[in-house]
Parts: structure tokens; C-alpha cells; sequence
């Protein structure tokens, strides 16, 4: 079903899509286009003086009462789905990094566990992260647009990144 064009708070839906706490869960309100958590420890992260804020984020530990045909669960992009965009962003042989970097890089992906080892080399390689926090940004707009499209949800505003 096609819903009018909402504001969406573009910072809050990015952070729902990279949030990986299992015991928080996401919504969009189809409605408001506000950004809902439900689930135990985000709390307290949220000041009183983001009340007034009109697409905070609304947190709450109970089952949300509104009927899923206004809300849309925000499930995050998955570690495997990361690491499926790394394996390509090595492959890519424009993408600014050296060739020891991307053999590296390559050695990280094989390694028993990519995520950490990855991450290790990362924070070690200023410049590799930095072009690789591009291509992943890059990636996750595209993914962030895809399940807009697939929730046939459409923006009163573009995207900051467009």
C-alpha cells in the first residue's frame, strides 16, 4: 500500500539501519515518520530537551499499540551483509587503495573472523578507513533507499546525501 510523503528524520532511520543491539527493535511510524524504538537500554541515551525535537525518537519499552499497517520494522544491515560489501570494495581496483592495503584487506576477509580482524586493521590504517567508510556510507544509502522503495515510503525531502 502506497503511503503519503512523510519527514523522515534521515540521521535517526540511518542510525536504526547500523544499530546492531539485539534487544532493540526499530519502527517506522508511516504516519509521523518518526523514528520508534522499542526494547530495553536505549533509554537513557535520549536527554528531556529532545522532547520538543518534532522527529525524535520515541522510545519505549512496551509493545507499541499502533497497527503494523502504520509502522515498518527497520531491520539493520546485517554483519554479513558488511562484509559482502567489503569483499567488493577490495575487489574494486579503482577505489584508491595500494596494493598491499587491498591484499590485506583480502587476508582479513579469509580470516577466521573477518569482522574483527577487519576492524582491527582499520582502526590502524587511516587512510583505508577513510575510503572505506565512503564506500560503505555509499552502500548503505543505496540499501537505505531500496527498502523505502520496497515499503513504498517516499520522502517530503530528499536525503541529505543526494
Amino acid at each position: 500500500m502506497k503511503h503519503k510523503p512523510i519527514r523522515l528524520d534521515w540521521d535517526e532511520l540511518e542510525v536504526a539501519f547500523t544499530n546492531h543491539d539485539e534487544e532493540i527493535v526499530y519502527f517506522l511510524d508511516l504516519v509521523t515518520g518518526k523514528v520508534f524504538i522499542e526494547g530495553e537500554g536505549e533509554e537513557d541515551d535520549y536527554d528531556d530537551e529532545d522532547d520538543f525535537s518534532p522527529n525524535r525518537v520515541v522510545v519505549t519499552t512496551q509493545p507499541a499499540t499502533r497497527d503494523d499497517s502504520t509502522r515498518a520494522s527497520v531491520r539493520p544491515i546485517t554483519t554479513e551483509q558488511k562484509l559482502e560489501w567489503m569483499g567488493r570494495f577490495v575487489a574494486e581496483k579503482d577505489n584508491g587503495l595500494d596494493k598491499e592495503t587491498r591484499t590485506k584487506l583480502k587476508e582479513a576477509l579469509k580470516s577466521e573472523n573477518p569482522a574483527e580482524t577487519l576492524g582491527a586493521f582499520l582502526r590502524a590504517a587511516d587512510e583505508a578507513r577513510d575510503v572505506w567508510y565512503l564506500y560503505r556510507s555509499d552502500r548503505l544509502h543505496e540499501y537505505m533507499q531500496s527498502w523505502l522503495d520496497q515499503h513504498e515510503i517516499t520522502a517530503i525531502d530528499p536525503p541529505p546525501w543526494t
